[in-house]
């Protein structure tokens, strides 16, 4: 005895219909992950990039730093480029709004060698500012009085790529 059913008529291609759904939201669901995992190798990238930046940065102020430190006696301050010093005031109020040409005419570079830090862009540029100097007592007599002179350092420095930039700034204290 044969037997058939009523309902197997209305269900040919009901599997195939349910099946290109799931294939069409699973496919949604890749490229939305796709989208994610690039969004976020994009994010690392430039996390890298900005840290690469900073240690440049920090690599220039602490090259000021050691400078003013290994003079034996006070360097003589300017106000106009090529200078190794500047006076109190010469600076841009906002050193990140300066251009790479003012830190090209008036800053020193890192280091010795053409490019010596080899993740960065290019070498930090750094700008030593005399910002005060403090006496050690208040009495007055005769000869120089002795005190610390404050300096102001600065370091321009890019990242692996021209778009990272930062400026870093540090305050150094030297006991001529």
């Amino acid at each position: 005895m044969k037997h058939t059913f009523a309902f197997s008529r209305r269900q040919h291609g009901a599997a195939l219909v349910v099946s290109l759904l799931l294939l069409a939201v699973m496919t949604i669901l890749a490229l939305s992950a796709s989208q994610t995992t690039r969004l976020q190798e994009r994010m690392a990238g430039n996390a890298r990039d900005m840290d690469v930046a900073f240690q440049a940065g920090e690599a220039g102020v602490r090259n000021a730093e050691a400078w003013i430190d290994g003079q034996a006696a006070q360097p003589q301050t300017c106000s106009a480029a090529p200078c190794t010093v500047f006076q109190a005031g010469i600076f841009p109020p906002d050193m990140a709004t300066a251009t790479d040409t003012w830190w090209t005419t008036n800053g020193q570079p890192y280091g010795t060698a053409a490019k010596e830090m080899s993740s960065a862009n290019a070498d930090p540029i750094f700008v030593v500012e005399e910002a005060a100097f403090l006496k050690d007592d208040l009495t007055e007599g005769n000869g120089p009085p002795s005190g610390r002179v404050f300096y102001r350092t600065y370091a321009g420095a890019q990242g692996a790529t021209d778009s990272a930039r930062v400026v870093v700034q540090t305050t150094f204290t030297k006991r001529f």
